[in-house]
């Protein structure tokens, strides 16, 4: 049996508007003969706003990878403990009553790192098991949620929680624009969030707005496909790039996909929002009709939070009542990775008034 609580997820203070980078990156560069190309590219993200923890000015301003990095970190650990104290709320559970924590982040490189910073903040047991994730990116929250499913197949009855948490406004670098930094640097946003998941139906309380079922997961990791997206480091900090390929990847792996389903029902799916092209994709892979990728949409036009951005879509299907019968959850990462988890399950619960979505304190 899984089990798991509605995501509770928790946006960066400020609001950052596509318009608002626009004019920044004009301002920049009048005249660049790339200028046009780069704006048509950003408006066409599906991005409308993205929550930063820090204004645009303040962003950009940010010199050097020791800086950026430090403030990315320190972002990622303020957002994780918020999510993860909602989480517990929701749960309905003591920070004792924690068996295992996995994390997932990727925008900043630290020892130890999150799943540590969350035992030591929220005082968890220092025997739990400790799952940290740190290079999965986008598929890292799909992730997190399969190494749960996998320890709560093996210790029933284990109370995991799943923290996935990124700090991607380190991505935007105006002063040094080109086709990707404009890309990635606009598309991306600041967010944490958690969920628990435990082995029994009959641990996740009313109220809950739980999925509770049968589950089976995949991965999968497309052969020589390096190429597609990648992340690399130099002294103004961390950044994002893809190759000519990389608007195929999902494609390329959406028939494997298919091929583990082999005829299962599919009857919703909450997709990573990692693109337009991507959640249409999949959804019409999966033979769901094209209003089933309206959550994924409906996130990605707040911003592609990374490895929060499914546990976000997954949070926007239970509030609506979306998640009835069968259905997936699949993300997509650098690799060229996905993976998925299936759930013969039915929402057993309606979520809390809001639905478990916040904002974090102001910080910036």
């Amino acid at each position: 049996m899984f089990s798991m609580t509605c995501p509770t997820v928790c946006r960066a203070p400020v609001e950052v508007l596509t318009s608002e980078i626009a004019a920044d990156l004009e301002a920049r560069h009048p005249g660049h003969p790339r200028l046009a190309v780069w704006l048509r590219m950003l408006r066409a993200a599906g991005v409308v706003s993205r929550p930063w923890v820090a204004s645009l000015e303040k962003t950009a301003a940010l010199e050097g990878v020791g800086p950026r990095s430090r403030a990315v970190w320190a972002a990622v650990a303020d957002l994780a403990e918020q999510a993860a104290i909602s989480a517990l709320a929701v749960a309905g559970l003591d920070r004792t009553e924690v068996d295992a924590v996995v994390t997932t982040h990727s925008t900043s490189w630290t020892v130890p790192g999150l799943e540590v910073e969350m035992i030591r903040r929220l005082g968890l047991r220092p025997d739990v098991t400790r799952v940290p994730l740190t290079t999965l990116a986008c598929a890292g929250g799909v992730h997190a949620l399969v190494q749960a499913a996998r320890i709560t197949q093996a210790r029933p009855g284990s109370r995991v929680l799943v923290v996935a948490a990124e700090a991607l406004s380190t991505l935007y670098h105006p002063e040094h624009a080109s086709l990707q930094t404009v890309l990635y640097g606009g598309l991306f946003g600041d967010c944490a969030a958690a969920t628990v998941v435990v082995g029994d139906e009959a641990l996740v309380p009313e109220g809950a707005g739980s999925l509770c079922g049968e589950a089976a997961v995949w991965e999968w990791l497309q052969p020589d496909s390096g190429d597609r997206y990648w992340s690399r480091v130099d002294a103004d900090g961390l950044h994002f790039d893809s190759g000519p390929r990389a608007s195929r990847a999902a494609g390329e792996v959406l028939p494997h996909l298919t091929s583990w389903l082999d005829g299962r029902p599919v009857e919703w799916a909450a997709v990573h929002p990692g693109g337009p092209g991507i959640i249409a994709g999949t959804v019409q892979a999966l033979g769901l009709p094209e209003t089933a990728g309206r959550h994924s949409f409906a996130s990605l036009s707040g911003g592609n939070l990374g490895g929060p951005a499914v546990l976000d879509v997954l949070q926007r299907t239970l509030a609506a009542g979306d998640a009835k019968g069968p259905g997936l959850v699949i993300g997509f990462g650098p690799g060229f990775s996905a993976t998925a988890l299936y759930l013969d399950a039915a929402q057993t619960h309606s979520p809390g008034p809001d639905g478990g979505r916040g904002t974090a304190r102001e910080t910036a």
